[in-house]
């Protein structure tokens, strides 16, 4: 988000407002005016006010709280705090809003049984009232930061999906837009009797401004940062519903506008929340501490997974940890990327205890290291794709396809570089990448691949298929509904996009005509994002937990262990190999020794299949005892991880591609893996020799070897119908060194 960059930037939007003053609409005070009536949502503010001024009258409280006091509905019925909690959980799991969800995930503990799930739907109210009859000052605290913070964030994504659905209506008119979110949003945001700028309120707004005081450089003439970039987006969102004919298929690029704005908002939000928690630890208030954890650790969840159950570990699992305090400071800062978030937009804090080393923020920069690569240039947008995966990961396992749709369509966290300040806000998606005509430098592998499904968006097909309900998994179980998804993001997408860099880069040394579509940093930076990802973490090898990675370098690490190919450091010996070569093809670039670049690629394009080759060896152990009816996931990996590389081997072995194929394609009436797991594992051995890989380097299982078959003084066929450019000295040069 960079939001130091933008946020002077958004009143220079071309847009042109067009609404006339309504008598409906409500005035916030401090140049935010809505377009519709929300002064019952505003009102809210002044139950946390008087239930803040009633302190010791817990009974008080609690009424306040459950039965209101200031907000009263067009209806004329009473708005409640306790009912917000109640809204948001009326819509169930699989209609559950993004930031809600992954709320009742993290506090879950990463379960996906829907069950364990809904068992924290209550979970605002429930600690809300165990503080109002606890008798603990900080209550009302903890309905703003439980109930109207959250469900701030819920009408801004309930605006985006009513606006898709009239964008998608033959009568959009019979729909009600309302405030399309972002009315809804400010009121809650801001709330009734509000001082800008000042410190003095008891909303959100003014939650803001009293973090931002605790951190440098958190204020912009008297306001804080946050509070003066979440009422500039407001503007931008309230202009976009403002032109004639939005949310309408006149407009019908509104939800997508609207969906940056939000994306935007909800970055902004966390500060507040991540500034207030380093206040509560660095005070060590337990109370406190415990409060703005359980508000925003949780969200951690759709973030790093070792950080999150660290973090989870030391703050919300008994007293919090203050012995901890730099782990916790340190893994703080590493969740600021995943929440869209530099470390400049949070600032430093100013109070620190002399006892307390506060560790400088290093994690969360543009040209953060990743798996031990260091990058010069800003690669994080490209390398957060894997963000977007891992999110939809979570979005599909409990079923909400729905918004695991928007983050596929809209993106979510890989922002578009911007030329100028004129331009508009976006994020580069998994669909912009499916169908993206930079794919051609993939050559000749993208013409096989589109030869093989015979449709030229073939991935885009395959993934709708499965966020929709249409197609060959669309009626399966969630679980491969979401597998399909999502590994066909990471193999079937990303991958052809990373070869794609690839050859993009070498034809950018060579100084050849190039389709690239990407070119926002460094182009061997870009190649290494899109190998390691952002969420393997600095240190070398990578994540240690399997589930962070999303990408190939992930895919390495899970099958490393899997297949016995771990190097000295008990990291994948093929992450080793692929660090070394993403080296020396920077220094390969940067030098203009194009031709050593260019066998530098080749080696890399080898390596990326290795976990690919595993992976079906692997599925075809798990899938070999299922039956075709099965619900579980593995059928679905298993198919997937194949098609991620049968039109490659199909070029240089037809009869390897076809015995995997056989057995691996899934088919309703045949018994999977028919011709058994070791059948398939002698295939993808004979296949990985074709393609120009050792043998050996593909390791094995106790239950299939798919190098039983293959010599050890095998020769190792050249692969040119895959990777013509492998030609002369530099295909021996990289065929001893994958000896």
């Amino acid at each position: 988000m960079r939001m130091l960059k933008w946020r002077h930037t958004l009143l220079l939007l071309s847009l042109q407002i067009i609404s006339q003053t309504r008598a409906q609409e409500t005035d916030l005070g401090g140049g935010i005016v809505t377009r519709t009536n929300v002064k019952y949502m505003a009102d809210l503010t002044l139950d946390i006010k008087d239930m803040t001024q009633s302190f010791g009258n817990s009974d008080l409280v609690l009424d306040i709280y459950d039965n209101g006091r200031n907000a009263q509905q067009p209806s004329g019925l009473k708005f409640k705090l306790k009912e917000l909690s109640d809204l948001m959980s009326s819509k169930g799991i699989t209609e559950a809003t993004p930031t809600y969800l992954f709320q009742l995930y993290g506090l879950a503990e990463e379960s996906t049984d829907l069950n364990k799930v809904a068992q924290q739907f209550s979970y605002a109210n429930n600690n809300v009232r165990v503080a109002i009859t606890g008798g603990k000052d900080h209550a009302p605290q903890a309905a703003l930061v439980f109930t109207m913070w959250m469900y701030a964030a819920h009408v801004l994504y309930q605006g985006i999906d009513q606006c898709q659905k009239m964008t998608e209506a033959d009568n959009p008119e019979l729909l009600d837009l309302g405030g399309g979110g972002m009315d809804e949003f400010i009121a809650l945001w801001i709330g009734t009797g509000e001082t800008h700028s000042g410190t003095d309120g008891f909303g959100l707004y003014a939650l803001a401004q009293k973090a931002a005081s605790l951190f440098d450089g958190g204020n912009i003439g008297g306001e804080a940062i946050a509070n003066n970039a979440i009422k500039l987006l407001y503007h931008e969102g309230s202009q976009y519903l403002s032109v004639n004919g939005a949310c309408t298929k006149d407009v019908s690029d509104t939800p997508k506008l609207l969906y940056s704005v939000v994306s935007r908002i909800m970055s902004i939000m966390y500060i507040p929340l991540i500034q207030m928690l380093i206040d509560s630890i660095l005070a060590q208030d337990a109370d406190l501490t415990v409060l703005y954890a359980t508000a925003i650790i949780p969200q951690a969840a759709q973030c790093r997974v070792t950080t999150y159950n660290r973090l989870r570990e030391h703050l919300l699992t008994g007293l919090p940890r203050f012995d901890k305090t730099e782990i916790i400071l340190r893994d703080i800062q590493d969740i600021y990327a995943c929440f869209g978030l530099m470390c400049e937009d949070v600032g430093a804090y100013m109070n620190t205890p002399s006892d307390v080393s506060f560790p400088f923020c290093t994690i969360a920069k543009s040209d953060a290291s990743m798996a031990g690569y260091q990058p010069t240039s800003d690669v994080l947008p490209v390398a957060q794709i894997d963000l977007d995966i891992a999110q939809m990961r979570i979005l599909t396992k409990l079923g909400n396809f729905k918004y695991a749709k928007y983050w596929f369509t809209y993106g979510r966290n890989s922002p578009v570089q911007r030329d100028s300040d004129n331009d508009l806000h976006s994020f580069y998606s998994l669909s912009d990448l499916a169908v993206a005509s930079s794919r051609k430098n993939a050559e000749d592998i993208y013409s096989d691949f589109v030869a093989y499904f015979n449709d030229v968006n073939y991935s885009q097909k395959i993934i709708m298929g499965a966020l929709e309900g249409t197609g060959k998994w669309g009626l399966k179980s969630i679980q491969q509904r979401s597998a399909v998804a999502t590994e066909s993001s990471a193999f079937l997408v990303v991958y052809l996009h990373m070869i794609a860099q690839i050859n993009d880069a070498v034809k950018q040394c060579k100084n050849e005509k190039s389709d690239g579509e990407y070119d926002l940093t460094h182009p061997w930076d870009e190649v290494a994002a899109l190998v390691i990802g952002s969420l393997e973490g600095t240190q070398e090898g990578g994540a240690t937990d399997g589930r962070d990675g999303q990408l190939i370098w992930g895919l390495n690490t899970r099958r490393g262990f899997q297949f016995q190919t771990l190097n000295d450091q008990g990291y994948s010996r093929t992450n080793s190999d692929l660090i070394d070569a993403l080296w020396a093809g920077r220094g390969e670039i940067d030098a203009l020794d194009c031709d050593r670049l260019e066998s530098t690629a080749e080696n890399i394009k080898r390596l990326t299949l290795i976990p690919l080759l595993q992976s079906i060896v692997r599925y075809a152990v798990l899938n070999e005892g299922l039956e075709a009816s099965s619900t579980k996931e593995d059928l679905a990996l298993g198919e997937t991880y194949a098609l991620a590389v049968l039109p490659i081997i199909d070029a240089v072995d037809e009869n390897s591609g076809e015995v995997i194929r056989e057995n691996m394609i899934h088919n309703d009436k045949l018994k999977p893996v028919s011709a058994g797991a070791q059948k398939v594992a002698d295939a993808v051995g004979a296949a990985a020799v074709a393609l120009g890989i050792k043998c050996s380097h593909l390791g094995s299982t106790s239950q299939a070897d798919p190098c039983r078959n293959i010599e050890s003084s095998s020769v190792i066929r050249q692969t040119s119908l895959i990777f013509p450019t492998l030609i002369g000295l530099g295909a021996s040069i990289w065929y001893m060194l994958l000896l």
